[in-house]
Parts: structure tokens; C-alpha cells; sequence
């Protein structure tokens, strides 16, 4: 019998541990990394939203023309158009179905029923409006549209 060196290593006991011990960590991170992830839609839902009414309010200022920001609410949905008729776009950014999404809107701009319009004129007043975003836990964000400025404001509910 020669003996030789001890061969290095893990003995299965101590692979075993190290495995429950990552197990446990990752089990522990899960939530945290859920909740990242819903704070991330909901930021980019805030700041998409805020982006597309300063950009109708910008293009209707440029072009001379009215200019709506149009919100689905139900499909939670959003598009800026030019054209008063228009009742869909096909790529208008969605928003997480999570999210509760609540506007306050002039009817009669409105292109069809189910659809929210916040109207912007080329000589800086909008038809003014509410868009309220909350998170499934309450907190959210108010945008608020005024209709003699056409300024888009938002602050935290």
C-alpha cells in the first residue's frame, strides 16, 4: 500500500451543503427580483405616457395642426395621431396588464367609445385631462394635461 498525497476535493456532504445554502439564497432573491421587474414596467409606462403627451403637444406646436394623444384603456394601449378618426394604430406601445390605468378626458374628442383623447391645439392649449397609472399596491403616478398651457405635469399619487 503506498500512500500518497490526500487527493483534494469536495466530499458530497460538503456539496450537498454549499447546494441548499444557493438554494436558499435564490429562494430568498425571488421576490425581491419579481418586485424589479414590476417597478420597471411601471416607470417605463410612467415615462412612455408622459413622453407621447410632450410629444403630441410638441408635433401639434410644429405642424400647425390638432394633435390627440389617444388611450385605450382597456387594452391599455396609447398612440399620438393627427387624424381625429383614428381608432387604432397598430403600433402602439402597450402597457403592463398589471397596471391600473384611469383618464380623465374630453368626450367629445373622443375617436370612438372605449378610446380617451387628450387633444393638443397648435396654439398651445389642450382639451386637459387626467391620466392616473397605480401599481397593484396602490402607489402610482398622476399626469395632469392643462387645457389653457397644454402643459404636462407629473407628480406622485
Amino acid at each position: 500500500m503506498t500512500l500518497g498525497p490526500p487527493h483534494k476535493g469536495f466530499t458530497l456532504l460538503e456539496l450537498v451543503v454549499a447546494l441548499a445554502i444557493a438554494g436558499l439564497f435564490f429562494a430568498l432573491s425571488g421576490p425581491s427580483v419579481r418586485g424589479m421587474y414590476d417597478s420597471m414596467q411601471y416607470r417605463d409606462a410612467v415615462r412612455g405616457l408622459y413622453s407621447a403627451a410632450k410629444n403630441a403637444q410638441r408635433d401639434s406646436l410644429a405642424s400647425g395642426r390638432p394633435v390627440d394623444l389617444v388611450i385605450n384603456v382597456k387594452a391599455k394601449t396609447y398612440w399620438i395621431s393627427s387624424d381625429a378618426g383614428r381608432t387604432q394604430s397598430d403600433d402602439a406601445p402597450a402597457l403592463s396588464q398589471d397596471l391600473s390605468l384611469d383618464v380623465t378626458y374630453a368626450e367629445e374628442v373622443s375617436p370612438a367609445p372605449g378610446l380617451a383623447a387628450i387633444r393638443f391645439f397648435p396654439a398651445g392649449g389642450s382639451t386637459g385631462g387626467e391620466i392616473l397609472i397605480r401599481r397593484p399596491t396602490g402607489a402610482g403616478a398622476r399626469l395632469s394635461v392643462d387645457w389653457l398651457l397644454g402643459d404636462v405635469r407629473q407628480e406622485a399619487l
